[in-house]
């Protein structure tokens, strides 16, 4: 098994003693030496640079240098002296080899004329390089350490909170704080050198909280977590949350406090703000709950009044129904009960103007106003019949296909004289049109003969009145009646199909009832038709209904056998 190899550099001039050295150091059972001898100051530095030996063994008397300046010679720009030297000298030198000893030699020998010594050499070479291994591993452990407080610092440093060491004594006094304590308007070395400062700079109502909070840390060694307020240099409060934790040695002791600061400032403001919005919120709820309240009542007593009013319109609706249908009734028998005697009149009157001798002017006269009086009369008579009819709901109008051509033919032939007589122009589609609706066709010429009537009535001298007939639908046929009188106002229209209401024409040279377009609009409805009227101030109006279209009977009939000849085949 090989020796430790250790490098041993000798500077001596006595060849004598440098021979000695060599066999002590040879004799040596734990080590084996590497010996390089110099025999003067000068070589031995050489040798020291080149070599880089792991011990000097110096002499302290040199032909060249002394000790003391061959140490000078060797120490680096620190100071220090890079390679262990021992000092050798005479029993005369003790003095020396002591200051030798402060000028970085690590250990001397004395040489005694016995030559004890030399025993010692190899010991002592060994316990100055233990010693330079020591020191070696100390420098590179403070290194370390340096470098890991370094690290550690910078760390600290960019956390976004304050870090503190403190100490566990009860004083609470800080060991270490970051530089972030500025955020506080303090300097660090001010807050380590007082140890007062944090209980000083807690908010008072937070101040027993928190020593109750450290004391209990302390005492049992739990991690520490509480919030509390601080108040900055400028008197500012601010919020933190101090989390901290007790370390402890390798044996359990415990060492210090170590935790962080986090100023949480603005999530206790939002908070706060959190708090603010949800007590309004709840104060609107509440309000809200409160008016929602007082709207169900008034909504209940608002059902109940409208239940209690709706049965009464119920009840007022089937007695106006109950009275509507007494005054059809009533209508219908009075109308029958006045036809009778007014037809006699009428008869006797007719029988007056033709008997011999014929009547004089004067009774002429006075018999054709009794005529006239009593066909307006019985025209009277039969609207209201008419009228007391459908409300009765006995009216019966058929649907069958119809011809429109055919009535227009026919209408126009019956309203010719009136027209004649008032110099109005008619002006009517070919007779050989074809237009066929579903529609009762009685209905429909009494329905045509109306409108044409008031067309001719209402009309200007030397007028015209335009009859059109168009399909705007598949389904859809429009007969329209143009007429080119005064016209009327937009809030007229909407009065034109009430009962008895002639839009102020009572007192006029226009004789009317009022009921014709009552009448004639409810014949439309009843079958299934539509009824409306356009007007213009100074211009005219034009009156129009609408009935559902149908095939002519030829082509239905036609149609029909059609089919069955198709089904036969």
């Amino acid at each position: 098994m090989s020796k430790p190899l250790i490098r041993v550099l000798l500077v001596e001039d006595d060849a004598v003693d440098r021979m000695a050295c060599r066999r002590a150091l040879a004799r040596n059972l734990d080590y084996e030496f590497l010996l390089s001898e110099a025999e003067s100051g000068q070589e031995g530095l050489q040798l020291a640079h080149e070599q880089q030996p792991d011990c000097v063994l110096l002499d302290y008397h040199l032909p060249d240098l002394n000790g003391l300046e061959f140490l000078a010679a060797l120490t680096d720009d620190t100071g220090a002296v890079s390679i262990p030297v021992m000092m050798l000298t005479g029993t005369d030198n003790a003095t020396i080899a002591v200051e030798a000893m402060k000028r970085g030699a690590r250990d001397y020998l004395i040489k005694d004329v016995e030559h004890q010594y030399l025993e010692l050499l190899p010991a002592v070479i060994q316990r100055v390089l233990s010693e330079r291994r020591m020191l070696t591993e100390k420098k590179l452990a403070e290194d370390k350490l340096a470098q890991a407080e370094a690290k550690y610092r910078s760390l600290v440093e960019t956390i976004p909170a304050i870090v503190y060491i403190a100490a566990l004594d009860g004083t609470n006094r800080f060991l270490y704080v970051s530089s972030r304590i500025e955020m506080l308007g303090f300097p660090p070395e001010q807050w380590l050198n007082d140890p007062d400062v944090l209980l000083a700079r807690t908010h008072p109502d937070d101040r027993q909280r928190t020593l109750e909070e450290r004391a209990k840390s302390r005492a049992t060694g739990a991690p520490l977590r509480c919030e509390y307020r601080l108040l900055s240099h400028a008197g500012t409060v601010l919020w933190f949350r101090d989390e901290a934790s007790v370390v402890h040695d390798e044996s359990g002791r415990s060492l210090f406090l170590q935790g962080i600061l986090v100023d949480i400032t603005e999530s206790k403001q939002a908070e706060a703000e959190l708090r603010e919005h949800r007590y309004r919120l709840e104060e609107l709820v509440a309000k809200r709950t409160d008016e929602l309240a007082r709207v169900n009542a008034e909504l209940r007593r608002d059902i109940a009044e409208r239940k209690l009013i709706e049965t009464e319109l119920t009840k007022a609706k089937t007695d106006a129904e109950k009275a509507n249908f007494a005054k059809s009734e009533f209508l219908s028998s009075m109308s029958h009960e006045l036809r009778s005697p007014l037809n006699f009149m009428l008869g006797f009157s007719q029988l007056m103007e033709s008997s011999t001798p014929p009547p004089t002017f004067t009774q002429m006269t006075m018999l054709k106003e009794i005529n006239a009086a009593g066909w307006y009369l019985l025209e009277l008579i039969n609207k209201i019949l008419d009228l007391a009819t459908i409300e009765s709901g006995k009216l019966i109008v058929s649907q069958e296909p119809m011809c429109l051509g055919e009535v227009m033919v026919e209408s126009r032939t019956m309203v010719e004289p009136q027209a004649q007589e008032h110099g109005i122009q008619l002006i009517f589609p070919p007779a050989d049109m074809h237009f066929f609706v579903k529609a009762d066709r009685t209905r429909v010429k009494q329905v045509l003969i109306n409108l044409l009537s008031n067309a001719i009535k209402y009309n200007r001298e030397g007028g015209t009145v335009e009859v059109t007939c168009d399909m705007i639908a598949p389904e859809r046929i429009r007969v329209s009646v143009r007429d080119t009188g005064t016209g009327l106002p937009p809030e007229k229209l909407t009065q034109l199909f009430q009962q008895f209401n002639r839009l102020g024409q009572e007192a006029g040279s226009v004789e009317g009832t009022g009921i014709g377009l009552v009448v004639t609009k409810q014949l439309i409805e009843l079958m299934g038709g539509e009824i409306g009227v356009e007007s213009t101030v100074g211009v005219g109006s034009v009156f129009w209904f609408e009935l559902m279209s149908d095939a002519a009977p030829e082509l239905r009939a036609a149609g029909s056998k059609n089919e069955e000849f198709g089904t036969e085949g």
